[in-house]
């Protein structure tokens, strides 16, 4: 079968971390058209509504200048191929146990090769919104459980608490403080807005792995 897939990418960011210790943050990565229907930018109240989380992941921040590199893969929010397309039937566990109640919950999580819209032949003008956090803050304390965590931003962990203190969507998830109108208008010293533009190839590439 024919599906829709983007090209593995790797999100560089650039953290300056200007405490004389150490400090772990939490990484949230976003995206979302520039324009609407009509070319027209889109007003923060609209954009917001589009905004695509890409990824939330933890980092350790050295003093000093911090370069992140991310793959695409790694991505909190998805699961891989082979799980998106598994057969169901197979080496499935017997009715109402809990191997069946976590075989069930590895289902879970956006399949991977859509995590990226999928543009325009001309390019669809878009914002990559990148935010870091005090982990302190955020963190939840708990342990984890099961095998199929890697897409705990989007689906949380089993019999666990959602990992993270901040609502599904933060900061996304509310209205804007008064006189946000745009995207420039609401970012604060510890986030970031890139131009980016996602480019849709209508050609067919055989799957090798």
């Amino acid at each position: 079968f024919t599906h829709l897939q983007h090209s593995p990418f790797v999100t560089t960011i650039m953290i300056e971390n200007d405490s004389d210790a150490q400090r772990m943050a939490f990484v949230r990565v976003f995206l979302a058209p520039k324009n609407d229907e009509r070319g027209t930018p889109m007003v923060f109240r609209d954009q917001r509504l589009f905004m695509i989380e890409l990824d939330k992941f933890l980092v350790a921040l050295r003093p000093g200048s911090n370069r992140i590199r991310r793959r695409s893969k790694e991505s909190t929010v998805t699961i891989p191929f082979e799980r998106t397309f598994r057969n169901l039937d197979q080496n499935r566990p017997e009715p109402d146990t809990p191997q069946e109640a976590e075989f069930n919950f590895c289902g879970c999580g956006w399949p991977a090769h859509m995590l990226i819209p999928k543009g325009l032949p001309e390019g669809l003008p878009a914002d990559l919104f990148i935010m870091v956090s005090n982990y302190e803050e955020d963190r939840v304390i708990q342990d984890l459980v099961g095998t199929c965590n890697d897409a705990a931003s989007y689906c949380g962990v089993r019999d666990r608490l959602y990992p993270d203190r901040k609502a599904m969507g933060y900061p996304f998830d509310r209205a804007a403080r008064s006189g946000v109108d745009s995207l420039a208008n609401f970012l604060t010293p510890n986030m970031a807005v890139q131009s980016i533009t996602v480019v849709h190839n209508d050609r067919t590439v055989n799957r090798t792995s």
